[in-house]
């Protein structure tokens, strides 16, 4: 074969690779649908930060959308049964304008990722997370970043109609398990302020989430 044959037999080849092998993203395939409608249940929902901070809420809702063959949805979630434990009180936490002990997060995108370098390890991470925390009598706190998760419950190309997310704390007080897209990629975390513009530090979420399609999914790794 000829040098000129065998560059192009390479560019064929690389070419025909799926767009996730250097991005570290999956495509979602919703069997039947343009698009797939999931709900959101889970918790209980603890947040604790690198200074050991403890927040926590007692379930989390919410709703995502996804188009078919897409790597990326749109997620809102809703948080109920918020509190600090930095006191005695433990008072409720709500986000501006909403009922005492509630937040929401609305407009974030979800990213369908691979965790590990050279595997299949299939991942969710969560950006555009913006939230303010009002504890009544206590703090106001900000959370700002990304968040990144691992899908426990789903298999490469098999369908289903449920997912379940998982977010860990590493051995490192404060810091989640996963920070890396097959981790080589950039490290990204949630930040969260002290007090309403002190030093920033980071948070680290432990929660086990329930996703249920209205359609079959499938994610092609």
């Amino acid at each position: 074969m000829n040098k000129k044959l065998l560059l192009l037999v390479l560019a064929l080849a690389f070419a025909a690779l799926p767009a996730l092998a250097s991005a570290g993203e999956y495509e979602l395939h919703c069997e039947g649908a343009a698009e797939c409608v999931g709900e959101i249940t889970g918790g209980p929902f603890s947040m604790i930060s690198d200074s050991g901070e403890v927040f926590t809420c007692s379930a989390v809702g919410g709703s995502i959308r996804f188009a078919s063959t897409s790597t990326t949805g749109t997620v809102n979630l809703h948080l109920t049964g918020c509190r600090e434990h930095a006191t005695f009180f433990t008072f409720q936490c709500n986000s501006a304008g909403a009922a005492a002990g509630t937040t929401s997060l609305v407009g974030l995108t979800y990213h369908l990722i691979n965790l590990v370098h050279g595997g299949t390890t299939p991942g969710v991470k969560f950006t555009n997370i913006s939230a303010t925390f009002e504890c009544t009598g206590f703090s106001k706190k900000t959370f700002t970043g990304s968040l990144i998760g691992h899908l426990e419950s789903a298999s490469c190309n098999t369908a289903t109609t449920t997912h379940s997310v998982n977010f860990e704390e590493s051995a490192i007080t404060g810091s989640q398990k996963y920070t890396q897209t097959t981790t080589t990629g950039a490290e990204t975390d949630l930040i969260t302020n002290n007090d309403a513009g002190g030093s920033y530090t980071t948070m680290a979420i432990i929660s086990t989430w329930t996703i249920h399609w209205d359609h079959n999914v499938k994610i092609t790794c």
